[in-house]
């Protein structure tokens, strides 16, 4: 008699388990369906939010078959997380025309360097419509390759924005946001 008890006791329990998953199961669905997109966005905390703010020097790039752009350099400053206290942005990169068709094709690597010596660096590539207009949003990705003193052992990337008026290269500014990651 004692075995039929422990086999109707072990079917009970499975049977209210079951119950337990599948009502479990259909409040997460619905709590999921229910919850608000944009506070679930809000919730992310990248580890990188920088804003740069820099001006350029935009010269002919010299191979004007293969990259039919410029060559540009930049500096300015860094705000933002991880920095601790800001620090200088320098830019060095190639914008081109001809290497996607109808689309700016932008690669380059840039440092920030804080006040204390630490550098972080980072490679980036990013595009833009090729317009008329003579404001450029570019946009795309960034790495992160590595740097010195806190930034020595680090690797990460995320998005990167860019507003650039081709008529003002004295104010242009960009945006970093993504994730660091302290390997040592």
């Amino acid at each position: 008699m004692s075995g039929l008890a422990l086999r109707w006791s072990a079917r009970v329990a499975g049977a209210v388990a079951g119950a337990l998953l599948v009502t479990g199961g259909t409040a997460g669905v619905t709590f999921a369906a229910d919850t608000d997109r944009t506070a679930v966005a809000a919730a992310y905390l990248p580890t990188v939010d920088i804003g740069n703010t820099f001006a350029v020097v935009a010269t002919t790039h010299p191979d004007t078959v293969g990259c039919n752009g410029y060559k540009v350099v930049g500096s300015g400053t860094s705000t933002g997380k991880p920095l601790t206290n800001g620090g200088t942005w320098t830019q060095d990169e190639e914008a081109c025309t001809a290497t996607v068709p109808g689309k700016w094709d932008i690669r380059g690597t840039a440092t920030i360097t804080e006040p204390d010596g630490d550098k972080l660096n980072l490679s980036y590539r990013l595009s833009a419509p090729l317009t008329a207009d003579t404001l450029v949003y570019p946009t795309g990705t960034f790495t992160i390759t590595g740097g010195t003193g806190n930034y020595a052992f680090v690797r990460g990337s995320g998005k990167m924005n860019a507003r650039v008026n081709l008529l003002d290269h004295d104010h242009v500014s960009s945006t970093l946001l993504g994730d660091i990651e302290y390997l040592g």
